[in-house]
């Protein structure tokens, strides 16, 4: 029976008097819109004592209903969503003021929020106008509301599944709704449903659901990031759940075969299926942490604790023990995955893990944490046993800690083990650990205190071995280390560069040190940082062996090697963009004009470089306005902008044309000042071209 529109709208009484009952068992397609409607006008007789249960099965039909999309679509822009939102807050209200021991209608309001839940996940789904329609009305706040009540864990199976659902379909992809349930709160109690003890009375089947409603409320990471910042409990709540579940699942890891063997043959599939959650959820909990401490330096900081930092060793640990993510069981891939969180390829669980550490101990505010003598004693532990990846975690952990050069002094001089365990892993270890090793021994060579007892330990050595290895990383790290080292400890490192070490060139055996390979590296890079850091080494070199002796000068001499041109093309390529790196190579250049001789011509193969066909430096492509070129011809056509001549740079500096530093204006007059020198000391003929641009364009402008 329908009823009146007239009953609807004289209250309560007319409607009391009207078989609801009979009505609301069964809505069919023409009464549907009169039941939503009385449903939103009348909430408190449809929750009555009297009502509640009809307003309940009412709802399980509608719900039923909206399965068919056509059905979904002539209702969205109806009263329905409404009506939804309005009683979804009711129920929640009610619910939340009542006990699970009152049987003043708790059972019958558990089942009317369970069908409404189920109404608004079926209306909502791949239906945005109903999605609107929810959100303009409250829905969203209820239903965040809705995921802290008591009894969505009493009984996971139907009610958090329903919640879980509903704010799943309502979210999935669409921004506004999404958001408004993160600013609702909707994170936490996903997050607070994923830990361990929530496992019980079936919770484990609403686990997949909660892991793809937890990926897609925090699919916009900027957005999730701006809310872990203001709520700062979130982040290490989301890493305690994270280590549980993987405890958890490190306990189920220690099983042995046998009694693995007998799970299967007995067929427990709940077991299986408990441990497919666990990892759902782990992998879930692990990515959307990852993403959003890569965002928000702030919420880096709230980690910035060594009882955190501590548990993200631990899940390290496990993933490395455990080989990388196992081959997704049967049940897993039976089991629906987030659509943003595949199951990974190889040990990428673990490298994330170990960027998360990287993260964390980046931050200045986790400084303090070096001197916890509980995590240094675990870093100092891993770095020297055998395992490669929590080695390299340790290392860059360690390094990023260690950035004061009280912290660094005291690690070098207090911690000799440690530091002879990385050395080990810079010269023999995998590449990552390589990369993790040589860069903390970098920092700890910054300290002009270290330096001595770095040298006493061998790094030197070790470092000249790796300037011309072909992982970039390690030998940017390489080259950092001696930079330091020749500042303050010059004598043995130039001994080290200039030691004697069997090269391969073009599969020839010969002696070749450490300088020459590192200029062969320099010389044939296209990669800045190796160019721009490795000159500077040879200018560092070059003033150490003429200004401090390192070395007898012959020592060097004897090689007849190039450290000119280098410096040149720093000067010319690097000049203005890196003004300091220019200033430092024409002090080296005027070093070695100063040093020249007939053993070391340095001042002839700097007025040979004046001449611009002499100095191969490259060209600078530029893109034109016009389409890209689609045949060899054309692109041989494109425009090639050269980079200015030394020359030019030279009277660039001397006249102060453009962006100049002063320093490199008085560093460059005090070369031209030595070349002038050399011009009536130096028996050997110049370079005729080269000696007229000097004398007609370059020293005029000195005055």
């Amino acid at each position: 029976m329908v009823i009146s529109t007239k009953a609807q709208r004289e209250g309560g009484d007319a409607a009391s008097d009207t078989p609801v009952t009979q009505w609301l068992d069964a809505p069919t397609d023409d009464s549907v819109e009169t039941v939503v409607t009385y449903m939103l006008e009348h909430p408190s007789q449809s929750v009555s004592n009297t009502h509640i249960v009809a307003t309940a099965k009412a709802f399980k039909q509608l719900a039923d209903m909206c399965r068919d999309p056509d059905v979904r679509t002539r209702l969205a822009n109806g009263a329905l969503a409404a009506a939804s939102s309005a009683l979804l807050e009711r129920v929640v209200a009610d619910l939340g003021s009542k006990t699970e021991q009152s049987n003043d209608g708790h059972a019958e309001n558990v089942f009317l929020l369970v069908q409404v839940l189920r109404c608004i996940c079926n209306q909502s789904a791949d239906t945005d106008a109903a999605r609107t329609q929810l959100q303009q009305h409250g829905g969203m706040a209820a239903l965040a509301r809705a995921l802290n009540i008591d009894d969505v864990w009493r009984q996971p199976v139907p009610v958090a599944q329903a919640a879980f659902g509903a704010v799943l379909n309502v979210s999935l992809d669409h921004t506004s709704c999404t958001q408004s349930l993160v600013d609702a709160g909707a994170i936490e109690p996903h997050i607070s449903a994923l830990r361990v003890q929530r496992l019980g009375n079936g919770a484990h089947t609403v686990w997949p659901l909660v892991c793809s409603s937890l990926d897609n409320l925090c699919e916009d990471a900027e957005a999730a990031a701006a809310h872990f910042e203001q709520h700062t409990g979130l982040a290490p709540a989301m890493l305690q759940a994270l280590a549980e579940i993987t405890e958890r699942l490190a306990e189920i890891a220690k099983l042995s075969a046998e009694v693995a063997e007998r799970l299967v043959q007995t067929k427990e599939q709940q077991d299986a299926e408990v441990t497919a959650a666990l990892r759902g959820a782990q992998r879930t909990l692990l990515w959307n942490l990852c993403e959003v401490l890569e965002k928000s330096s702030i919420v880096r900081q709230q980690l910035c604790q060594p009882v955190y930092m501590h548990k993200m060793f631990d899940i390290l640990a496990y993933y490395v023990a455990t080989g990388g993510p196992d081959e997704p069981t049967q049940t897993e891939q039976s089991v629906a995955q987030p659509p943003s969180r595949p199951l990974p390829q190889g040990n990428r669980n673990a490298d994330a893990t170990a960027q998360m550490i990287v993260g964390v101990s980046g931050e200045d505010a986790a400084l303090s944490m070096f001197d916890d003598s509980g995590l240094q004693q675990r870093l100092f532990a891993q770095l020297t046993q055998s395992e490669s990846a929590l080695a390299a975690a340790a290392a860059l952990c360690l390094g990023n800690l260690a950035r004061t050069d009280a912290h660094c002094t005291r690690l070098a001089e207090s911690h000799s083990d440690v530091v002879r365990a990385a050395i080990a892993w810079f010269e023999s270890g995998e590449v990552r650990v390589r990369h993790a090793a040589s860069g903390l021994l970098k920092n700890l060579c910054v300290p002009v205190a270290a330096k001595a007892r770095m040298v006493e330990l061998g790094l030197p050595a070790v470092a000249a071995r790796n300037v011309d290895t072909a992982v970039v990383p390690v030998q940017a790290n390489a080259i950092g280390i001696l930079r330091h080292l020749v500042n303050g400890c010059a004598e043995p490192t130039v001994q080290a560069l200039l030691a004697l070490e069997p090269g391969k060139s073009q599969g020839q055996d010969q002696s070749q040190c450490a300088l020459e390979r590192l200029l062969t590296a320099v010389r044939g890079t296209d990669i800045d940082g190796i160019r721009c850091e490795g000159t500077r080494l040879v200018a560092a070199v070059a003033k150490a062996v003429y200004l401090k002796r390192a070395c007898d000068a012959q020592d060097l001499e004897a090689r007849d090697l190039d450290l000119v041109a280098p410096l040149v093309r720093l000067v010319v390529l690097d000049g203005q963009r890196h003004p300091l790196l220019q200033q430092e190579s024409l002090v080296a250049l005027t070093v070695l004009v100063a040093a020249s001789s007939i053993r070391a011509p340095y001042a002839h193969t700097v007025v040979r470089s004046l001449v611009p066909e002499t100095l191969t430096i490259g060209t600078v492509s530029e893109p034109t306005d016009d389409e890209p070129a689609n045949d060899t011809a054309e692109a041989n056509d494109a425009e090639t902008t050269a980079p200015d001549s030394f020359t030019d740079v030279l009277k660039r500096l001397l006249t102060q044309s453009g962006p100049v530093w002063p320093q490199s204006t008085m560093q460059a007059k005090s070369l031209i000042t030595q070349l002038t020198t050399q011009l009536n000391v130096q028996p050997n003929p110049f370079d005729p071209t080269g000696l007229d641009i000097l004398r007609t364009e370059i020293i005029p402008l000195t005055n």
